[in-house]
């Protein structure tokens, strides 16, 4: 809070006589001092202003003082010679307006003094002075800005994901600084910056934090984002059999076609590998007996089954594959 006081006047009015050697000239310098004698002295008077200041920082108006000299009881102002001193900080100005700038100065009292001389041959001039108290700063309290982060809150198997910061607020005057760091994957671009990507590459079905520390304001300033990855989805083999007797090999396609059920949205692959002298002809007949039973007998819907004709291998071999929805085929090689 500002203290402010009207400031009473401190004058000190001091004449001093002309001394000439010359008796016509004594006796001039008597009949001007009868004749100044009639006209009352100078009084000098400052404005008020605040009396107590706080100069925080370079931009405070309340340490640049505004002083105005206010002469009186004279009759020839525009003789008056105006001279300001002050015992700190910094003026500004001349005749009888100045400002009094006490930014930068250390605490304690400080003093400003004008002194108005009349320019006549009486000698007399008057002054006054005004003190000013600059108080210490107190220290300046920091306050953590608001930090929002905007992101996906899930993504793809190695897709990656982009974060962006929205910082606001906070204690004015300092520059955030951006400190980004993730629990799983890589910063690929983006740091130091409001906005990174991260490399999610080999994250399958796994969760990724991005932490954001704001550096600047000497306070843990910062917040967290999280992100689930999607998890792979891949193609099972569940099961593969060589050539057996008719009801061993409907017990399997039984529990092949229970799997199907179980997900309506999955394709059944049917993979049919020859030995090294077999003939597509009986690769195709093992196929249609796998597809036959699997519909006409446990009911699948043909759309549902994909069937495939392998290379060559040891013997004669069948693989059953689910494959649910989005996961890539198995292959026929």
């Amino acid at each position: 809070m500002l203290l402010r006081k009207p400031l009473f006047i401190v004058l000190l009015i001091i004449c001093a006589g002309a001394v000439n050697v010359s008796a016509q000239s004594q006796q001039q310098n008597k009949n001007n001092r009868e004749i100044l004698s009639n006209e009352p002295k100078p009084v000098v008077q400052l404005s008020d202003h605040a009396m107590v200041v706080t100069p925080c920082d370079e931009a405070s108006e309340d340490a640049q003082i505004p002083l105005s000299a206010s002469v009186t009881n004279f009759s020839e102002p525009d003789k008056l010679k105006y001279t300001w001193k002050t015992t700190g900080g910094q003026l500004a100005g001349s005749g009888p307006n100045a400002t009094w700038d006490l930014r930068g100065v250390a605490p304690g009292t400080y003093t400003a003094r004008v002194e108005v001389d009349t320019n006549r041959d009486d000698g007399c001039y008057a002054f006054t002075t005004t003190k000013i108290v600059v108080r210490e700063c107190r220290p300046k309290v920091v306050v953590c800005p608001s930090i929002n982060i905007s992101g996906p809150d899930t993504i793809a198997v190695g897709a990656p994901a982009t974060y962006t910061a929205n910082v606001s607020g906070g204690t004015p005057g300092i520059t955030p600084v951006y400190n980004w760091t993730v629990t799983a994957g890589t910063i690929i671009s983006g740091q130091g910056t409001p906005s990174i990507t991260v490399d999610t590459v080999g994250l399958s079905g796994q969760p990724v934090s991005v932490n954001l520390e704001i550096g600047g304001f000497n306070l843990n300033c910062g917040t967290a984002y999280t992100t689930q990855i999607q998890r792979k989805i891949t193609s099972t083999l569940t099961d593969f059999y060589p050539p057996l007797k008719r009801d061993d090999e409907k017990a399997r396609l039984d529990n092949f076609a229970i799997q199907l059920q179980n997900d309506p949205s999955a394709k059944g692959y049917i993979i049919v590998y020859g030995a090294p002298r077999t003939s597509a002809a009986e690769k195709e007949k093992r196929i249609k007996f796998a597809v036959d039973y699997l519909v006409a007998t446990r009911g699948v819907d043909a759309a549902r089954l994909i069937t495939l004709e392998g290379g060559a291998r040891d013997q004669v071999t069948t693989e059953l594959w689910i494959v649910p929805l989005g996961a890539d085929p198995p292959s026929s090689k």
